[in-house]
């Protein structure tokens, strides 16, 4: 479920991702983002500026071109500092964090989470990769994860779907059956 935030940020993410097609800079805008998401998002003291009220547009407006200039493409500065002169500074990082998924879906990607035990292999991927196709019509980038305590197998995520192929669910199936308790305490 998206709260109106998170809404927000994707019309305005949306937007930028169609003037930076219209301007042919749309694979730029997408590792400019990925940039600013990295620096706006990774830098406590930058984001208590830019969501501080005491700290004027002038002054924040300077901290991105400092922070930007060069850096990024300059109409993708240009539109961050629209934001930041309209007072709306505070939600930068979240526009920059959601410019990625808004990027993926137009060009058709999806990205699934996927928690396996160990680092994936050949074979692996290659199942994972049919079970995910399972969840989506689009293109599939995988972002991975480790959890040792799955023990085996894994467990792929998209949205709110769920695939759980792991050694571990196997294992709580099998308990549950012979109604034993579970292999890990929080399943």
């Amino acid at each position: 479920m998206h709260t109106d935030s998170q809404i927000l940020y994707k019309r305005y993410a949306r937007a930028l991702l169609m003037l930076a097609e219209e301007n042919g800079i749309l694979e730029a805008s997408y590792k400019d983002l990925k940039l600013a998401d990295a620096v706006l998002n990774g830098h406590k003291g930058l984001s208590v500026s830019m969501n501080s009220p005491v700290v004027r547009a002038g002054k924040k407006q300077n901290l991105i071109k400092r922070l930007f200039d060069g850096r990024v493409d300059p109409l993708i500065l240009k539109f961050m500092l629209i934001i930041v002169r309209k007072q709306r500074g505070n939600i930068l990082g979240g526009i920059a964090s959601a410019y990625g998924d808004v990027y993926k879906k137009h060009l058709g990607i999806e990205t699934v989470r996927i928690i396996t035990a160990q680092p994936l292999d050949e074979n692996l991927r290659e199942r994972a990769m049919t079970a995910a196709r399972k969840l989506t019509h689009y293109a599939i980038e995988f972002d991975e994860s480790l959890d040792p305590g799955i023990i085996g197998g894994f467990i792929l995520i998209l949205g709110d779907k769920r695939y759980d192929a792991s050694v571990r669910n196997r294992l709580n199936q099998v308990k549950k059956h012979l109604g034993l308790k579970k292999v890990h305490p929080y399943d």
